[in-house]
């Protein structure tokens, strides 16, 4: 694939990757994963647990003893959810240094992302596309870093701070209008 020139380009950005950024955006993917599905999965969970302990109290008999059963049900889908969550988290630290020190042997760690007008082009060690803005699904500040999830979940990261042609600020507002997609902001310490 042919490349544009580099000096027609309104934005353009030189990512590198490293483990710290790798943990930011896992964090923010989490706690966007959570926010999405898993919070409202979590509290279905609990409030049936109370529900079905409620009604055990006031209908008794075997219709209440069946009612117990299933809250006693949700209580442990309850808690293997939130251990499922806890060790995920707790794990993710790890399963990112032996990912980042993989792609470390591959020397791929190097981006560079050139938004034009009519679409974005992004160049690594072992990837040169262009991608047009229609194809772009969502956009996510992140607590200083820009994500921009493609159609397909190819997921596209960089740092604000990573911009060495045009500001961070006006690379939102031009995506946002590129794109006709809002910039959602989620907060990650």
């Amino acid at each position: 694939m042919e490349l544009r020139n580099e000096k027609d380009a309104r934005f353009i950005i030189r990512h590198h990757v490293t483990e710290e950024k790798l943990l930011h955006l896992e964090k923010g993917v989490r706690k966007l994963g959570f926010q999405s599905g898993g919070k409202r999965i979590m509290s279905i969970f609990l409030g049936l647990f109370l529900l079905c302990m409620a009604a055990k109290v006031v209908i008794g008999g075997t219709i209440g003893d069946a009612l117990m059963m299933i809250g006693i049900l949700c209580a442990m889908g309850f808690v293997f959810g939130t251990y499922a969550l806890l060790k995920g988290w707790l794990d993710a630290k790890k399963q990112i240094h032996l990912q980042f020190e993989a792609g470390r042997m591959e020397d791929n760690y190097q981006w560079e992302y050139r938004f034009y007008e009519d679409g974005y082009e992004v160049i690594g060690k072992n990837e040169k596309s262009r991608v047009q803005y229609k194809n772009v699904g969502r956009l996510i500040d992140m607590s200083g870093m820009y994500v921009l999830v493609e159609r397909g979940n190819v997921v596209r990261y960089f740092m604000k701070d990573d911009a060495v042609q045009g500001n961070s600020a006006e690379l939102a507002g031009f995506l946002t209008e590129k794109c006709h997609l809002p910039m959602e902001q989620i907060t990650v310490r």
